[in-house]
This record gives C-alpha cells, structure tokens and sequence, in this order.
C-alpha cells in the first residue's frame, strides 16, 4: 500500500492548524482566567484556589502543544550558525544527524511520560483546586511529544527534499 505524501502532508498541516486554534482557545481562557483572578483578589480580597490551578496547568498545555506546532514549522531554537557554516551533504547529514537526537530524546521522554500517567499516584490524585483528575495535566507532556515524534519522522522526509532540490547548497 503506497502513501500519497501529498495527503500525509495535508494531514499533518491540518493536524497543526488544529493544534493552534486550539492553543488560541486555552490562551483565551488563560486570558481570562488571569483577569478574572487579579480582579477578585485586589478588588475583592479574595483569592481562588481553582483560577491559579488552571493557569498553571493551561501553561504546560500551551507549552507542550506549541512546541510540537513549532517544531514542525522550524521554528525552534537551532543550531543556525553551525548548520549555516556547512553546505551540501554535511549539511544534510548535520540535519538528519539532529533529527535522530532530537527524536530518540523525545521518544525517551515520551515513554516515559505515559509510564508516569499510569501509576497510580497520578491516575488516581485529584488536583486540589479544580478537583480533575491529574491525568488531564500531565497528558499534555505525551501529546505534546507524540505529536513532536510524528513531525520529526517526517522531518527526515523534508530535509531530503530540499537537499534534492538544492536548497543545502
């Protein structure tokens, strides 16, 4: 069965745009939340547990989200004045070389995310102010990177692409 690259490549752009509306979502509601929690405590004296929670939490979201988006467009920090240094196939191969790093380090810690979902000590606590359940928290860290994983195979698929076209010379 053949993979129309064309599609895949829709898919994961779809998949992005996604992700940023969403990530527009929990800014607002961050947004708000923020507001909302400056409001009532200077003008009210009072201080809600479950307001500071959830901008804490939407911060991880945000975080982990946004840097898979990042990290399929390039847009994360890099090392720009080594890769610009070299052309051609040492180029290239600098880029696949990081590609690989990057991916084994994120597959590391994704492994490693869902085992720390699984215990018990998180499947079962429940987060003090919004009373969730702090699964929902911590599932931003492996979302997040499955999403990075899937964008980093098909980095190695984009980086040959413009090594073809000459975009490395």
């Amino acid at each position: 069965m053949k993979i129309n690259i064309e599609v895949f490549d829709k898919i994961l752009d779809k998949i992005a745009t996604l992700v940023k509306y969403f990530l527009g979502v929990l800014l607002g509601v961050m947004l708000i939340s923020a507001l909302f929690t400056v409001f009532t405590r200077y003008f009210l004296g009072k201080s809600f547990a479950w307001s500071e929670e959830l901008i804490r939490y939407l911060i991880i979201w945000v975080s982990f989200l946004g840097a898979a988006v990042a990290y399929k467009e390039e847009g994360l920090v890099f090392f720009d004045m080594i890769v610009n240094a070299v052309k051609g196939k040492k180029r290239r191969n600098l880029l696949l070389f990081n590609n690989t790093v990057t991916l084994i380090f994120m597959s590391f810690i994704f492994i490693n995310s869902i085992q720390t979902i699984m215990m018990p000590s998180v499947a079962k606590q429940m987060s003090i102010g919004l009373q969730i359940s702090m699964v929902i928290p911590f599932l931003a860290v492996p979302l997040g990177l499955g999403l990075m994983i899937i964008f980093g195979i098909n980095h190695y698929r984009v980086i040959l692409k413009k090594y073809k076209e000459g975009v490395y010379n």
